[in-house]
């Protein structure tokens, strides 16, 4: 008993409050560390008279260690050194140490993000104003870009950066793509018909609504001329947590992210910048069983208006939220969506709730921005297999979305 309490503490020492340790313990469980890194890795290889000099010594460091005997550690310590150097492969190089804790750090990163909650980036303005997608304002022509201590500290804290494209020469903008960087980063890269291409750090769908409100779509670009002179702002940077529905059922009015596995996401094709993501993140404003109707601006659940205050929000189109709330699909407003469109005006949708196959029960996402948002009124429900959790919390930028998610 009294031998586990003492390495209780010493743990506590060790490892919490390690600045404390006195410089000769530091060393002792460095040697400590060293031989039974060696004899953990060669074991197999290693001479019986050999193995019993190691063991014999680690036990006899441990136990000075145990009992904080500087004397015995100092002189045990010496002996690992002495020990190492007529060993291959004792000391191991700075180079191999670095490489095998990236390795683990790695797997450690990847299982929490598989199992556990993985981060998630917002790239567009579909869930505006709760969480902010990246977002484009144009800078005046006499406008400076700030000095560079500014810029750094604005990319530190909001996720800002800046854009002065100029074209060098004569030539006419013929695609946009997105691609991801990264893993966590979206950015658009911008082809020139003269072969030249430029990259910002956006959604192809704003670049492509900041070039048209600036005139450089369609036309030939003089020399001289500037194509694009910007600030981006990153979007919200989410935590999502995997966990939480394995021990509870979602709730309506949370936001949750979830894959696009089986989701025809190119209904609208007016939303470029929200199509093709395999993760989306929306408001569950539906559960299996509900019968969801959109009376404009209102969201019905049962024939009744949602109660839920993340849903009342939006349809009282009160700012920050916009001034329409939900829309149902019109068949006029949209009629060449229309006959595709899930959430038709006037008629509600059944959400299937399936007992004996769970993964087939359906939910609604809806975007908070609806008149920006590609959701369940074009492309229909999301499947409880397409579910991944809540997103409980926006880890940066800095800015007034910091913190928990509502």
């Amino acid at each position: 008993m009294m031998r586990y309490v003492l390495k209780s503490l010493n743990w506590i020492m060790d490892c919490l409050l390690a600045w404390f340790t006195p410089g000769w313990r530091k060393q002792g469980c460095d040697a400590r560390n060293a031989l039974n890194r060696y004899y953990n890795y060669n074991r197999p290889h290693i001479p019986e008279e050999r193995k019993e000099q190691i063991l014999t010594l680690r036990a006899n460091l441990n136990n000075a260690l145990l009992y904080w005997n500087g004397e015995e550690v100092k002189k045990y310590t010496e002996e690992v050194k002495s020990l190492g150097e007529g060993l291959r492969n004792f000391k191991r190089s700075a180079v191999v140490e670095m490489v095998e804790s990236f390795f683990v750090i790695m797997v450690i990163f990847l299982g929490i993000r598989t199992y556990y909650a993985q981060p998630f980036r917002i790239p567009t303005g579909s869930m505006q104003p709760t969480l902010n997608g990246i977002t484009i304002k144009a800078l005046d022509e006499k406008e400076e870009i700030p000095s560079a201590p500014v810029r750094l500290w604005q990319a530190i804290t909001l996720g800002s950066s800046y854009s002065n494209i100029v074209a060098n020469n004569a030539k006419q903008i013929i695609n946009l793509k997105t691609e991801r960087y990264l893993l966590l980063f979206t950015r658009t890269r911008i082809f020139f018909d003269d072969g030249s291409q430029e990259t910002v750090p956006c959604a192809s769908g704003a670049v492509a609504e900041y070039l048209m409100q600036q005139g450089k779509l369609g036309r030939r670009l003089m020399p001289g001329e500037t194509v694009i002179n910007a600030r981006f702002d990153a979007g919200d940077m989410v935590v999502v947590n995997r966990m939480a529905y394995h021990f509870r059922r979602p709730e309506r009015g949370e936001t949750f992210v979830f894959d696009t596995r089986g989701i025809n996401t190119d209904i609208p094709a007016a939303m470029p910048d929200q199509s093709k993501a395999s993760h989306y993140i929306k408001r569950l404003c539906g559960l299996p069983g509900d019968t969801i109707g959109i009376t404009t601006p209102h969201l019905t659940v049962n024939g009744a208006p949602a109660t839920e205050a993340t849903i009342t929000r939006v349809g009282a189109c009160a700012a920050p939220y916009n001034t329409t709330g939900y829309n149902a699909i019109n068949r006029l407003r949209d009629s060449s969506i229309y006959y595709q469109a899930y959430m038709k005006e006037g008629i509600p949708v059944t959400l299937r709730h399936n007992a004996d196959e769970p993964n087939e029960s359906e939910y609604l996402a809806l975007g908070d921005n609806t008149i920006n948002s590609k959701d369940s009124r074009y492309w229909g429900p999301v499947h409880q297999f397409n579910v991944l959790g809540p997103a409980f919390l926006t880890l940066w930028p800095f800015s007034t979305h910091w913190g928990n998610i509502d």
